[in-house]
Formats: structure tokens, C-alpha cells, sequence
């Protein structure tokens, strides 16, 4: 990140870059108020050469070239791509940070802190106490704005050599990638540090922008979406931009990491799975139907102890909003297949519960999670993408979100980053000790930092690592977090 620091900013275009617009999912505020670094923690000394050189290779190679892009605004004042004919030392695909620390990590005041599992659910860190290795040290996200006239590229790499660990960081613009073109990224980084170019798919064009469709309405919606009559008017707007958006954009919040062992999750995932089949043999319907993810689980346990610590009025509505990639509902449509030509960019949608504070905290935790899986179902076609789109476009309230529910209610959001498959890397080529027979090299740990924009109670939940544990991580208001320990101790103790 030395670029933010000293290095003359290159106001100027350079000839021979290829210059694009910003795409429909990339010209919105949610994605260009967050610098993103991703940190992996690798218990092992990796090389940070063959970290370097394998990311390069995979941004240099034909219809990747995106993520080594620079951000400027025009004479228009519109932010364009300005991508490099060419990438040189002086203009490097991505940006690099090598910091050799020269100590084992327990004997660093950071890298020290780095959480550990524990046998019950549990506050096991700050992701923040860990800032300053994923970023050059004094800096603070600013949003697109530290990219734009840098000359920087939207991907950075950033290792932090330990003598028994790697921090290995991962830094972007969000007009890069979210969460599933992460997942391409990462895959296709893996495959080149493993000698497999061969097996790595040619993104999709980016020449033009796949989802102009959704941003003109240039085809008619076929359905009305499923909330429409939940939808938020203008006075209830009002009412819940003075709770919530104080709440991201003025109150001090602290970030946590929770960490939920699988002694913990799985047996709720088997209880809720043997109440909805019982429920359904006793209506009379096909108990091999019923159906839920991990993530359901996860996420509905998760809102049950969001709720359960804020003392709420039983008849509040509670809104969940899960953040969902178009790529599955538009592939065939508007973008090719995945294992063909993968979009990687921005494509997210969102699916929403309403409920209420009394449903959570009275009702089984099965009846929550099926909440979560319909609105997933039912929310997640191409059809009902159109009709979510169509009300963004013609809400002229400058959002690009639609709030459902109603002005006073409590929002809880939720980012599932598991199919990115994090913990599923393998980095054994870049070990320092080729000869190694400790089997895979995997991360042990992964956390996110973001900002400038931290909306309060927006969970990220990373995955499970190899022996099982979820980790899922949030921005709280200042003083909440301790309640929600306790609520989660309650859980624990009663075995819910």
C-alpha cells in the first residue's frame, strides 16, 4: 500500500490503457464506500515470492487483466477502469508488501492475539487488533477514493512472515469482485501456485457490462416481487435512516469475531432437520423434502442471539437481509456458465426475512432456519432478481437497495463467504520447507477488514475450517457485544 503514501499520483491517462466503464453492480455507493482485505492465516512459513508470482501470472493472464485495472474519474467527473496495455515494474499488475517480522508469531503484539477456537460458542477476538498487519501500518480505509488518480491497482497482496506462521492478505476495491469472484480469484491463484494453468477458466467479457439488462429495464419483469406489500415508504424511510443510519454512520461500534464449534452447530442442524420432518409427516407431507444448509443454521442462530440480547418489544419486526450472487439465476442468460467463462465482478442480490422479535426468541430454531432457506428459494430466482432491480431502478430514492419491513424495525444483515472456499486452500507449493510431510497447508484462521462504511450488525460468516469450527464475524455498536455474550452463554448452557 506504499502507493497511498508518497508515490505521485498519475492524473493523467496513459496511452494504450483500455478504458471502461464502471459496470451497473460497480457504480453504487455500498461497493465503493469499502476497501476489503482479507487476511489467511497459514501455519507455516511460506514464500512471499511464489505468493507474488502466482497472483501476478493469474491477474496478467487473457480476460483477467481487470484486476490489475486503475480507477479515474473522466472529465465527465465518471469513475472508468483504465486498464494497462501492458504491466510493467512501474506499473505492476497488483500491489505488493513483503514485511518479514523476524519472530514467531506469539512474540509479536498482534499476530499474539490471533483467536483460537474454544469448546462452546464464543467472543474469541477483534479482527481489528489484527488492522495493522493487513494494511500498511497508520492507514485507514477510505473508500474508492484512495484509488482513484493513484495509479494503483484495485488487487494488492500484503505477507507478513513470521517464523512459524504466514499472514497472507488480500486486499481489493469492492468494484474488483464480491464474495463468490473472490472465490474465482483465490481458485485460480491456487492453480497457478500448483503449476495448473491449464485448468484455469477464461473470465467472462468485461468489455460490456452483462447486467446492463437489470440497471435500463431493458426487458419486462414477469412477476411482482414477493414484498412488494412490505415495502418501506418514503416517511418510514425517514424513520428508519434516524435508527439504523445513526447507528452505521455515527455510533461508535466494536468488530468481534465469534467462533462456533461443530459439537455446537451440527447437533442444531440435526434437531431442526428431525422437527420439520416430524412436522412434516404430521401434515401429511414428503419428509424427504425438507431441507436445510449449514448457512441456514448458522444464520438463524446467529439473528436468535442478535435478538435475544437487545431486550426488543415482542411485536418489533426484525429484518434479516442475505446477500445472494446473481451468477446461478442469470447463467445461460445474461452470463455464460461458471466452469466455461466465470463472472468475476460484482452480481449480488438479496433475500429478506421479516419477522418478529417475539417469533425468534419463542418459536423452535428449525422454524427460524426454514425461514431463512424459503426466502433463499423464493427470493433467489431469475424472475424475482428482475422485479427486486425494477423497483431500484424506478424508486428514485438514489438507494440501491429496496428496505423492506417497516420504520422501526431492527436490521440484521448476513454475507455467507463459505463457497468461496477460504479454508480450503491449499499454499503447500509456497512452503519455505519443500520437503514438508504435514499434509495440506490450509488456513487455520481468516478474517475481514473493511471500511470506511460498517453498517452495524452485518455478519460475515467465513465458513468452517478443518476441524469443523464456523467463524462469522460483525460490526456492533459499542456496549452490545458483551450482551450478546451473555445470550450466547444462556444458549449454550440450556443447550439450545
Amino acid at each position: 500500500m506504499e502507493m497511498f503514501f508518497g508515490r505521485k499520483p498519475a492524473a493523467e491517462p496513459v496511452p494504450g490503457d483500455q478504458i471502461l466503464p464502471l459496470h451497473f453492480f460497480e457504480n453504487s455507493l455500498l461497493v465503493q464506500g469499502n476497501n476489503m482485505a482479507v487476511s489467511l492465516v497459514f501455519d507455516s512459513a511460506l514464500d512471499p515470492e511464489k505468493l507474488r508470482q502466482s497472483l501476478e501470472s493469474l491477474v496478467k493472464r487473457q480476460g483477467w487483466q481487470r484486476l490489475g485495472g486503475r480507477l479515474r474519474k473522466n472529465a465527465a467527473g465518471k469513475i472508468e477502469w483504465h486498464i494497462p496495455a501492458e504491466f510493467t515494474a512501474d506499473r505492476p499488475a497488483i500491489s505488493f508488501a513483503h514485511v518479514d517480522h523476524g519472530m514467531p508469531a506469539g512474540s509479536h503484539p498482534a499476530a499474539s492475539r490471533i483467536p483460537k477456537p474454544e469448546t462452546r460458542p464464543a467472543i474469541v477476538g477483534d479482527p481489528d487488533v489484527l488492522e495493522g498487519l493487513a494494511w500498511e501500518p497508520g492507514y485507514k480505509p477510505g473508500g474508492i477514493k484512495d484509488y482513484i488518480d493513484s495509479d494503483l491497482p484495485v488487487l494488492g497482496l500484503r505477507v507478513n512472515s513470521f517464523t512459524d506462521k504466514t499472514i497472507v492478505v488480500l486486499q481489493w476495491q469492492h468494484v474488483a469482485f464480491d464474495a463468490l469472484g473472490m472465490q474465482y480469484v483465490v481458485e485460480g491463484w491456487s492453480n497457478m501456485l500448483w503449476g495448473k494453468a491449464d485448468e484455469i477458466p477464461t473470465p467472462c467479457n468485461i468489455a460490456s457490462d452483462p447486467f446492463d439488462a437489470l440497471a435500463q429495464g431493458s426487458r419486462p419483469t414477469t412477476e411482482e416481487h414477493i414484498l412488494a406489500d412490505r415495502r418501506v415508504g418514503l416517511g418510514g424511510m425517514l424513520k428508519w435512516g434516524l435508527g439504523y443510519g445513526v447507528d452505521m454512520l455515527v455510533r461508535a461500534k466494536e468488530n468481534r469475531m465469534v467462533c462456533v464449534p461443530e459439537t455446537y452447530w451440527r447437533p442444531q442442524l440435526e434437531k431442526a432437520l428431525e422437527e420439520l420432518r416430524a412436522e412434516a409427516i404430521a401434515t401429511g407431507e414428503d419428509p424427504a423434502k425438507v431441507f436445510l444448509t449449514e448457512n441456514d443454521i448458522m444464520t438463524a442462530w446467529t439473528l436468535r442471539c442478535v435478538v435475544g440480547q437487545m431486550g426488543m418489544s415482542p411485536d418489533r419486526t426484525v429484518a434479516a437481509s442475505i446477500a445472494m450472487s446473481l451468477r446461478k439465476a442469470f447463467e445461460g442468460d445474461l452470463i455464460p456458465a461458471s466452469t466455461e467463462h466465470p463472472y468475476v465482478g460484482n452480481a449480488f442480490g438479496w433475500a429478506n426475512v421479516l419477522v418478529t422479535a417475539g417469533d425468534v426468541s419463542s418459536k423452535p430454531l428449525s422454524w427460524l432456519a426454514r425461514e431463512f432457506r424459503r426466502a433463499v428459494n423464493d427470493q433467489g430466482t431469475r424472475a424475482q432478481h428482475e422485479a427486486y432491480y425494477d423497483m431500484v431502478r424506478t424508486s428514485r430514492t438514489g438507494l440501491p437497495i429496496i428496505i423492506f419491513g417497516d420504520g422501526g424495525m431492527a436490521q440484521v444483515g448476513f454475507s455467507n463467504w463459505s463457497k468461496a472456499g477460504l479454508f480450503d486452500l491449499d499454499f503447500s507449493p509456497a512452503r519455505k520447507e519443500p520437503h514438508d510431510d504435514r499434509g495440506p497447508c490450509r488456513p487455520s484462521y481468516v478474517q475481514e477488514n473493511h471500511g470506511p462504511i460498517q453498517p452495524a450488525d452485518g455478519f460475515f460468516i467465513f465458513g468452517k475450517d478443518e476441524k469443523g469450527n464456523y467463524w462469522t464475524s460483525a460490526c456492533k455498536v459499542k456496549g452490545q457485544w458483551e450482551k450478546f455474550e451473555a445470550q450466547l452463554k444462556r444458549d449454550f448452557e440450556v443447550g439450545e
